[in-house]
């Protein structure tokens, strides 16, 4: 999560719903491609089913070759009636005044669902599926167009009519016709509008967007096949060269592919003032062999179940919740709700509890692709697990392969699980797969340039997010690239400014997916290391909200050991972004150095909120750990190790334990032993376990002698000679 809802609201002129009968029974119709659910009879079920197999099959013809099939089938609720509409549709929706929704289509990287009105009233009360389906299909097959034409096609196909023998595209509405009545906007505007302009976002300007776009796009697609030209291709040719190489902007490549763009407004105006519209006529048959469907009655706990994880997806969790409590009462086994309550604790940074309920997925249904990957997505959350916790999470996911080679999610996890191994080349391999299978997810494409800043390909990662922010489709999407974009820009101009004074500067990416800083890599290099690191402060907004996660700042280490350049690059919101930023202002650096030599570096930090709980004495521990007393050190990183009164987080738990050992504590220092030789099999080990052993002995701890003598049994000459020179050598260095 990355989670679209890529939502197209049909505004209703007349409200008149039908008083159809509703039915208390709910009926499963599936397809390989579609899974109907819906509280109809079974004929008008398989009508619905039948629709949409038809919609995919003209579309199948509009894109030839493209790979328009998920990994996993669309879920289409088809509701009979108001109620059920309600009790599903966003709650924005639902509040009075609003305009009245009569269909949506939701995305999420994992699966797809389609919320269908059947009464609704209106002619077409498939557009707005339709229209949303044309996008769905369009990021499928990776192939960026300007925002302008990417709504004009799905506004030209929304209105898409299937018949018997024939299918008609580019139909127009009544609601449409009455916007293009209002004076239109000039050409060279429409054509650079973006995902930040008003004419997008604000109702009035946007619909006026919308509109113009499908008349354009009518008025050239039409005038293409009438005069056997092939303008619009080569537009969309021209820009992509732009995408790729920089050579001409949507604007220019306006001119060179449409001529004067005067005349074309001209030509435009001309045209809708004519009204002469028609349509684009696709022949041949759209029937579909329903003897693949496939028909079952459910149950109630079955029907909630996608209900709820409708729901959940759809930002309602409150509602999902009560939702699924319902059903593990009545249907403990169901394996759908036990992954939709894991999919709620992770929008809450709750790991270990969904780690837990994945677990029982798998148990439930050893063959669900989707709990095998979720299993392994819920360790992947939390930050890299241990050697066991890795382990596991590859076989989920290989298993998740396994089960459904289609599913591009899994790709995508093997890929940062690796990446957080430190593994990049076979990360970048997995990662980009899964963007060659889902060429339209913008989140895999942000982490593919990750990656690639991590190797140093510096040109290849400003390339990948350059086509990403064009491929954004939602406030979201874009502000997740823009936020990435804006921190690498902002090195690359200060790398340019120390280049200029005979300084090298490289650049390095974040991790995707878990948290920690950027290390230089080149030999000879060290990265800057902190030397005060005040932490920020919550809010008391975040505080009574109870809102824990991680915040991920990018920032510049300048040769004088001082951050700039902050930018915060995954936000949590309620001010506790800014109070990162105001923190990690206030942090000094040890600077980076390169054969000795200070030199500028950029660093990716997770800076973690995590509320104690309602003990005094955790608070008081962390007050007195911060000044650096190891006894409180030592204290709290068992307080992590055990999850006592306090997230149970490993990884912080180790750093306290070693910031104590460092400080001189024996019983720190011989945890630390033991926790570094772990079950002794592994040698490499011996020798820091050695070391830390002898050092809590020196500090009286007798307990340490025997664990000594154990390791010099086993343990060559050389190793037992280096952990007596280190021994010798030794330094405490707190790290604070």
């Amino acid at each position: 999560m990355c989670k679209r809802i890529l939502l197209l609201l049909f505004l209703l002129t007349v409200f008149a719903a039908s008083a159809n009968a509703q039915t208390d029974a709910w009926l499963e119709v599936r397809t390989p491609h579609f899974i109907v659910i819906s509280n109809s009879s079974e004929k008008e079920s398989r009508r619905v089913t039948r629709q949409f197999e038809r919609m995919r099959s003209v579309f199948l013809k509009v894109f030839p070759g493209a790979n328009i099939d998920p990994g996993t089938p669309i879920v289409i609720l088809a509701v009979e009636d108001k109620r059920n509409l309600q009790a599903l549709e966003p709650e924005v929706y639902l509040a009075k005044g609003q305009v009245n929704v009569a269909g949506l289509f939701l995305r999420a990287p994992e699966k797809n669902y389609i919320l269908v009105w059947l009464n609704a009233p209106g002619l077409h009360p498939y557009a707005p599926v339709y229209h949303e389906y044309t996008h769905f299909v369009m990021s499928r097959t990776g192939e960026w167009m300007p925002l302008w034409l990417a709504e004009g096609w799905a506004e030209f196909y929304q209105n898409t009519e299937i018949l018997e023998t024939e299918v008609r595209l580019g139909g127009v509405d009544s609601y449409t016709l009455e916007l293009l009545k209002r004076p239109l906007l000039p050409l060279d505007t429409l054509f650079t509008v973006d995902q930040h302009s008003p004419y997008y976002h604000e109702e009035d300007k946007g619909s006026m967007f919308y509109a113009e776009s499908w008349a354009l796009t009518h008025f050239l697609k039409l005038k293409d096949v009438r005069e056997n030209t092939h303008r619009l291709s080569d537009y969309l040719d021209l820009v992509h060269e732009d995408l790729v190489h920089e050579k001409v902007d949507s604007v220019s490549a306006a001119s060179q592919a449409f001529g004067d763009l005067q005349q074309l407004q001209a030509a435009l105006q001309k045209y809708i003032v004519n009204g002469d519209y028609g349509f684009l006529q696709m022949a041949g048959s759209t029937d579909v062999d329903e003897s693949s469907f496939t028909a079952r009655t459910l149950t109630q706990s079955q029907v909630d179940a996608v209900r709820a994880d409708f729901l959940a997806y759809n930002q309602r969790e409150s509602d999902a919740r009560t939702l699924l409590e319902a059903v593990l009462r009545d249907d403990p086994a169901n394996v759908s709700a036990h992954e939709t309550m894991g999919l709620i604790a992770i929008r809450h940074r709750n790991f270990d509890e969904a780690h837990k309920w994945y677990e029982q997925a798998v148990k439930l249904d050893s063959q669900s692709f989707l709990a095998h990957y979720y299993f392994a997505r819920s360790a992947i959350k939390k930050g890299l697990p241990d050697a066991a916790g890795q382990a596991s999470a590859e076989r989920s996911l290989r298993t998740a392969m396994r089960l459904n080679p289609s599913f591009a999610p899994a790709y995508y996890g093997m890929g940062v699980l690796l990446a957080m191994q430190g593994k990049k080349d076979a990360a970048l391999d997995w990662i980009q797969k899964s963007v060659q299978m889902d060429p339209g997810n913008v989140e895999f494409r942000i982490d593919d340039a990750n990656v690639l800043m991590r190797m140093n390909r510096d040109k290849d990662a400003m390339d990948t997010l350059e086509i990403a922010l064009k491929m954004a489709h939602t406030p979201e999407e874009t502000a997740a690239v823009e936020n990435v974009l804006q921190s690498m820009r902002k090195f690359e101009a200060e790398r340019a400014r120390m280049q200029h004074q005979g300084v090298t500067v490289r650049l390095q990416g974040s991790q995707p997916g878990i948290k920690g800083a950027a290390q230089i890599g080149p030999t000879g290099a060290t990265g800057p290391r902190p030397t005060y690191n005040p932490e920020p402060e919550y809010t008391e907004e975040a505080r009574e909200a109870r809102r824990e996660g991680t915040c991920v700042v990018s920032l510049i280490v300048g040769l004088d050991g001082k951050p700039s350049n902050i930018v915060v690059t995954k936000k949590l919101g309620m001010g506790l972004d800014e109070k990162a930023i105001e923190a990690v202002s206030k942090w000094k650096f040890e600077p980076a150095r390169r054969y000795g030599r200070a030199v500028m570096a950029r660093l990716n930090l997770s800076l973690n909120f995590k509320l104690f709980g309602d003990s005094g004495r955790i608070v008081e521990l962390s007050q007195r750990a911060k000044v650096g007393d190891a006894a409180a050190e030592f204290e709290l990183a068992n307080a992590f190790f055990e999850g006592r009164e306090i997230p149970k987080d490993e990884g912080q738990g180790m750093a306290l334990l070693e910031r104590a050992a460092r400080d001189g504590l024996p019983q720190a220092q011989f945890q630390m032993g033991e926790r570094t030789r772990g079950e002794g099999s592994d040698q490499n080990s011996y020798i820091a376990a050695y070391v830390w052993y002898a050092l809590a002995q020196r500090g009286g701890l007798e307990q340490s002698a025997p664990r000594m003598n154990e390791l010099e049994a086993k343990m060559s000459p050389e190793q037992l000679s280096e952990a007596r020179k280190r021994l010798e050598n030794w330094v405490p260095a707190t790290v604070k």
